[in-house]
């Protein structure tokens, strides 16, 4: 099968991530894969595996651009050439390129929904969703079927997945980051923004560290809520327990003890596994996708309230029971399989076929 996939850009983030597991666990199914984008970060590493990637000028939020119909000139003659079979879209801008080469040129496309968005008129009425839309979570496609009004007969739901191989080797140590191994580091992985947690998460260690001295958090990640994330924490006068860190995941999950998803929305949270792999305990908030991945106080454990006092007595829970700890690891690692790369590549080849009919 001659596959072309979709997405706005390739820098460091859930799609592109997304698109790269993808495009490699079909590679290793003998597919060939072409991945189009506007580029960024991230085409290395897509380019490292193997997999072929052609610029587009797509970089846009509009569904109204002009950028998208050059993209679709730009891309016109290759689909012919290769035979593309079937289009895979990413992003609003990009499903609504495949739905223009759907029409103009007859290939078959799908759309790919990884987190809420705003039920706007616009959405309802152009909803640009292709022949199947996949969702990466059960909460997300009672979503896109409740507040987006797509068709619910049409979504299958796919689990993102990750390649292990990406996460078995140590690269940090807690020393490297000017920590001793008896400090006891809680993370936070990813994107700076309202939904993430951050302000929850500092409230907790602010109170934690009253009673703990040894407690500190770490945040990986940037965001456009940085800079007040950053003033909220000299205004409670914790700064002592932060630290901005500045790596990558294996990296991060390398030196962390306990990784915190306190989202107040998350349509899948690859972190999670992610720290699966690393054998690093997960604490996350009952919501959307996150609970699907987590089963609470087996593989790890699901706070309720969202409040800083819920939070806190999950954290403390795990500090100081170390056989929950190590029974929740072991089990979250067996767990680790039903979220690989080589299993999204396979659903996601059922929902292809789907779609060719």
């Amino acid at each position: 099968m001659n596959i072309l996939i979709l997405t706005t850009h390739l820098n460091p983030g859930g799609i592109s991530r997304y698109v790269i597991n993808l495009s490699r666990g079909l590679s290793k199914q003998k597919h060939k894969v072409w991945v189009s984008s506007g580029g960024g970060e991230w085409v290395k590493r897509l380019e490292d595996s193997r997999i072929k990637h052609r610029y587009i000028p797509i970089k846009t939020k509009s569904i109204c651009s002009i950028k998208i119909f050059i993209s679709f000139l730009n891309l016109r003659n290759f689909i012919r050439d290769e035979k593309i079979d079937v289009i895979h879209s990413n992003t609003r801008v990009t499903q609504r390129l495949g739905s223009l080469i759907y029409k103009k040129l007859g290939v078959p496309y799908l759309s790919a929904y990884h987190g809420f968005y705003r039920p706007t008129i616009l959405r309802k009425l152009f909803k640009f969703s292709g022949l199947r839309t996949i969702a990466v979570s059960k909460a997300v496609k009672e979503h896109i079927v409740g507040d987006l009004k797509l068709k619910a007969a049409n979504v299958r739901v796919v689990y993102n997945g990750l390649d292990e191989s990406e996460f078995t080797v140590k690269e940090a140590s807690k020393s490297d980051f000017g920590f001793r191994d008896s400090d006891f580091l809680m993370g936070i992985l990813g994107r700076i923004s309202k939904e993430k947690g951050h302000f929850l998460a500092v409230e907790a260690i602010r109170k934690l560290s009253k009673n703990y001295d040894n407690v500190y958090l770490l945040v990986s990640g940037k965001g456009r809520l940085e800079k007040k994330l950053k003033s909220f924490i000299e205004a409670v006068k914790i700064e002592n327990k932060i630290k901005f860190v500045d790596c990558q995941a294996n990296k991060f999950l390398d030196i962390i003890d306990l990784l915190l998803v306190p989202s107040a929305k998350e349509g899948f949270g690859y972190s999670i596994i992610e720290a699966f792999i690393k054998e690093v305990p997960v604490i996350g908030y009952n919501v959307g996708g996150i609970t699907e991945i987590i089963k609470n106080r087996k593989n790890g454990i699901i706070f309720y309230n969202y409040n800083a006092s819920s939070l806190i007595d999950a954290i403390e829970e795990l500090m100081l029971k170390e056989n929950l700890r190590k029974r929740i690891v072991l089990a979250a690692k067996e767990d680790v399989w039903f979220f690989s790369h080589e299993r999204m590549a396979s659903d996601t080849e059922k929902v292809y076929k789907e779609v060719l009919g």
